[in-house]
């Protein structure tokens, strides 16, 4: 054998083995002490390019957490937001983020409750009959649905029904302008028309009514009414102050001018009339309205009586008659009764004999309050009854004077 064929063969079988022992046989039994340990996960990546795997959740949460707040100071611009909702929701942003999703979560509802509660039972406290009703069965069903539901509707719907019966009372003794208004708004108006009326526009539309009517009572006035009206206007009163004028203030005017005509008719009556006058003048308001209509009618007339039965065993003959007849000389006189309507209307009135002609109508509700005798100026037309008075004195010297004369 050639040299050159003996190396070639001596080399072949010394790498023999190695090549064998690298094979993927025999690789998954014996590792190769010399290979390199793969790389680790974090050695792969550039150093603080992302969070470790306990922070995998950090960027959503501070997501969450700036929605929540949004959420929360959302809630506090809202003006119809509570006091207990507000007070937990500025509490809950100045804590953490857990703090803001548990007052969303869960704070929230329950103040909400609370507050709707509280605002309801304001809403019974001042509401009508309709609205008390629905706000009894909102606070009896003790839930957030029916404490919502009254809120955003319930009321409304209750609160028209109260203001349609509301307008309805109006009516009665109304002038002319708010007569025309209720007309309108009852056949045409909204629900909110309605509202504004009842909450502010009454008021201007009334106040110049009642002016109207301070000014035609000026027509048939007492003394006592005339100069409080002519002093009142004079004040430039506020609307408040004309209703007050006309539901108060004319009742006890007329009162003083009353009391005082009473006394003027006492001072030249006889004996009945000036009994049912002094009672009068003791008695309410009403009591005196009530003797210038009949009372001083029906007491004159028994006076007459009185002096007719007296004149009976007198046989002074026909002229005695004759002067008995002069009794009747009162059922001419005329005398001024001031009274007034329940829309302030005109007072003075006049009666005749036992019937009375009231020219402000047949009521007689005046104010309990009035004045006595003691208090005003004389009544309007109390001349006129001081002469008719003078007039029956002397009718009656004359009935007494002998008939020779």
């Amino acid at each position: 054998m050639k040299l050159p064929r003996l190396a070639t063969a001596l080399a072949v079988g010394a790498i023999a083995p190695a090549v064998l022992l690298s094979s993927p046989a025999f690789a998954s039994d014996t590792p190769s002490p010399a290979a390199p340990p793969a790389p680790s996960a974090p050695d792969q990546g550039a150093p603080g390019s992302g969070p470790s795997q306990g922070e995998a959740g950090a960027p959503e949460d501070a997501g969450q957490a700036a929605e929540d707040r949004r959420r929360i100071e959302a809630i506090l611009a809202d003006p119809e937001t509570g006091p207990g909702v507000r007070e937990a929701a500025e509490k809950a942003l100045k804590g953490t983020a857990a703090d803001m999703r548990r007052f969303l979560d869960v704070i929230w509802a329950q103040q909400q409750y609370v507050d709707d509660r509280v605002k309801v039972t304001q809403i019974f406290s001042t509401g009508g009959r309709g609205v008390q009703r629905e706000a009894k069965k909102a606070l009896a069903a003790g839930t957030q649905a029916a404490l919502t539901e009254f809120l955003k509707n319930g009321q409304h719907v209750a609160r028209l029904e109260d203001d349609t019966v509301e307008m309805l009372r109006m009516l009665t003794g109304a002038g002319k302008g708010i007569t025309e208004r209720v007309n309108h708004l009852l056949s045409h108006g909204t629900r909110e028309e309605i509202r504004a009326f009842i909450e502010t526009e009454q008021h201007a539309i009334r106040a110049d009514d009642d002016r109207v009517a301070i000014l035609r009572m000026l027509k048939d006035a007492g003394p006592s009414l005339e100069q409080g009206i002519q002093k009142f206007l004079d004040g430039n009163p506020t609307p408040a102050q004309l209703r007050e004028f006309v539901t108060t203030t004319q009742h006890k005017l007329r009162d003083m001018d009353n009391s005082l005509l009473i006394a003027q008719i006492a001072s030249v009556g006889g004996p009945e009339v000036r009994k049912a006058a002094d009672a009068a003048l003791r008695g309410t308001p009403e009591d005196r309205v009530e003797f210038l209509k009949t009372g001083q009618h029906v007491a004159r007339e028994k006076d007459k009586a009185a002096e007719e039965a007296a004149d009976k065993p007198d046989e002074g003959g026909e002229e005695g008659d004759a002067g008995g007849k002069g009794d009747d000389a009162d059922t001419g006189t005329t005398t001024p009764i001031v009274d007034h309507d329940s829309n302030g209307g005109t007072g003075t009135g006049t009666g005749t004999g036992s019937q009375a002609n009231p020219a402000g109508g047949t009521s007689g509700n005046l104010a309990s309050t009035g004045a006595g005798a003691e208090n005003g100026w004389i009544a309007g037309g109390a001349a006129t009854a001081f002469a008719a008075g003078a007039g029956l004195v002397l009718v009656n010297r004359r009935r007494r004077m002998p008939s020779g004369r």
